[in-house]
């Protein structure tokens, strides 16, 4: 039964670390600045999770959705699990989750993904906000519901038992602050809000690692090759606010320096002077110099760039998802302009809040409009001053 599993997580608890014993910034080398980072230190700590990138398994992944395989294995690691025989779904031969997948069946935390036959699991496929409170209430056994629907958007829904579940815990709040009468059921939960599910469901204080000096790593001019620039042609401004971007072609090749070159000689020939952008991120997190931040930017669409300190990750992210290293280096970079500039981390917007643009795409905008980037941007910093 879960609550048996419980035990044993409460006797792993007894195995976590302090926050002097961790290097600085932590285990993982993504999560820095994460709003969540204490409850990933704190599931690292009694081996719920070890990581994203084995063997070396020093990222955490924090934005990536999680699948039902990963869930799998954070069930059966919080709750501590035994292996069993049996092999419960068709599906799931040849995963690396398949032993936790069949441990929480056995366990009764999970039915699989196909009734009725329910033979099937469905490893790979992404879990919603809404299944995610199923998979929690199975396993910590939660029963206390408070009366009536807890949350507006979640009546609907084959979980909304499990939510309200959830919800009375206290374990969930809500996912729109500061109202939080929407729990956004269909919303898929990334591995660092996972960190923080587990950690208040298993009890545990976030653990704090020390902090990483902000000392942002930029690429000069010179060393990528950029021409230079045509001044007479570019306007001076001070810096007020901070804009973020992406390049729209990460199908192109080559990537890295040659591409920036050519984007800079495109943007000279339209009259720009330079490269339009202030920092480049590139696919492997590499954070270039660009444009001079003493002069605004340029832009091919409807709005005036003056003041703003723009920031473009290379992708198109329309079609391609960020990697986690540029999500990584785009906190990095908005908190150096931020310390810099004196420019306040709530003016983080995208492109297509200033423009008619789809720009920085639909697989990056997210982060910029739930707030959540910010928030990683105003952690960053403060973990760099303490």
């Amino acid at each position: 039964m879960p609550w048996m599993g419980v035990l044993v997580a409460a006797f792993m608890l007894t195995a976590a670390v302090s926050a002097d014993a961790l290097p600085p910034g932590g285990s993982f080398s993504d999560d820095n600045g994460n709003v969540h980072e204490g409850s990933i230190e704190a599931i690292a700590a009694v081996g719920v999770t070890r990581g994203c990138n084995p063997p070396t398994n020093d990222r955490y992944c924090p934005h990536t959705s999680v699948s039902r395989g990963q869930m799998a294995a954070f069930m059966a690691r919080a709750l501590g699990l035994s292996a069993v025989a049996r092999d419960f779904f068709v599906d799931d031969d040849g995963s690396l989750f398949e032993s936790d997948i069949n441990r929480i069946a056995a366990a009764g935390i999970s039915k699989g993904c196909g009734p009725p036959a329910n033979d099937r699991y469905c490893p790979e496929t992404a879990v919603t906000r809404a299944m995610m409170a199923a998979f929690l209430v199975r396993a910590f056994g939660y029963a206390e519901t408070s009366h009536g629907t807890a949350f507006i958007d979640s009546s609907d829904s084959p979980f909304s038992g499990d939510i309200n579940k959830l919800a009375t815990t206290g374990i969930t709040k809500g996912c729109n602050p500061p109202a939080n009468d929407r729990f956004c059921p269909k919303g898929l939960v990334t591995r660092d809000q996972m960190a923080s599910f587990l950690a208040r469901a298993l009890d545990l204080d976030p653990i704090v690692p020390p902090p990483v000096i902000l000392d942002l790593e930029i690429v000069p001019r010179d060393d990528w090759g950029a021409a230079p620039a045509d001044v007479s042609k570019m306007t001076p401004h001070t810096i007020d606010r901070l804009t973020v971007h992406h390049a729209g072609d990460q199908s192109a090749t080559p990537t890295g320096p040659p591409r920036y070159r050519s984007w800079q000689a495109f943007h000279i020939s339209r009259g720009w002077g330079d490269l339009a952008y202030h920092s480049v991120v590139g696919i492997d997190g590499t954070v270039y110099e660009a444009r001079d931040t003493g002069f605004k930017g340029a832009t091919g669409t409807n709005y005036d760039p003056d003041g703003h300190f723009l920031v473009v990750l290379e992708g198109n992210f329309e079609n391609d998802v960020p990697t986690q290293r540029q999500l990584g280096s785009l906190v990095d970079v908005l908190a150096w302009a931020a310390t810099e500039f004196d420019v306040s981390p709530s003016t983080i917007a995208g492109h297509r809040d200033h423009a008619s643009t789809a720009c920085p795409g639909g697989n990056l905008y997210p982060y910029i409009a739930s707030g959540d980037l910010e928030a990683d941007v105003r952690a960053a910093i403060s973990a760099s001053s303490s």
